[in-house]
């Protein structure tokens, strides 16, 4: 009974929080998420699904003030507590393959001859995508997915947050010397606290769920 009553308050918590948070865009600058919390939102994102387990991404965490203005001319960008920028890999043909290999029989404690199957399965998906011109697209959707995840645990933990693709991402890898690292910016999310935002009083505004859900 007590576990079915946690469940009950469970979905309720995490609808409530849904429907609290929105796109902040103006930020309490005196406020700071504490770094207990900010690691807790990006170990959200590590653990986060991928294709083939392979996490073709990097999340960066922009504190320097001066690097975040010439970032993006968006004012939460600098008034937020904290910036992160998702970034996917360009490198994937290269060296994501046999990374993931390794990775596995040294957490799993197996021999890396032991994962030929896995390894053919990610070759043969990433060599077709980047023979029909799909790789890049593929990977870039894949980093949305930590996006999702960090901005619902943000939310659960009561730190509002504001996603934007409102940048120049060439110019952010320049300034960011991405390229060296074989990563493009993708998207980015401020987090931190609201402020006096006229947008936190506006009733949300969705589909009705028989709208968005239909069950074949």
């Amino acid at each position: 009974m007590n576990q079915e009553i946690n469940k009950v308050e469970k979905r309720k918590e995490i609808i409530d929080t849904l429907n609290w948070r929105y796109a902040t865009q103006v930020f309490d600058q005196n406020k700071k998420v504490s770094e207990e919390d900010i690691h807790t939102i990006l170990e959200s994102a590590r653990l986060s699904p991928s294709p083939f387990g392979i996490e073709p991404w990097k999340f960066l965490v922009i504190k320097n003030p001066e690097l975040r203005a010439k970032v993006g001319k968006q004012p939460k960008m600098t008034e937020a507590s904290h910036l992160i920028i998702i970034t996917y890999r360009t490198d994937v043909v290269e060296n994501i393959t046999q990374e993931r290999i390794e990775r596995t029989a040294k957490i799993q404690n197996q021999k890396t001859k032991e994962l030929d199957g896995l390894k053919k399965s990610i070759e043969n998906t990433i060599t077709r995508k980047d023979s029909d011109g799909s790789l890049e697209s593929w990977i870039r959707s894949q980093a949305y997915i930590p996006l999702g995840i960090m901005i619902e645990t943000a939310s659960l933990l009561g730190v509002d947050n504001g996603p934007m693709e409102g940048f120049d991402p060439v110019a952010v890898d320049e300034l960011l010397g991405l390229k060296e690292k074989n990563l493009k910016s993708l998207t980015m999310l401020a987090l931190g606290y609201r402020g006096e935002d006229p947008a936190a009083l506006r009733p949300k505004v969705r589909r009705d769920f028989d709208e968005v859900v239909e069950v074949i």
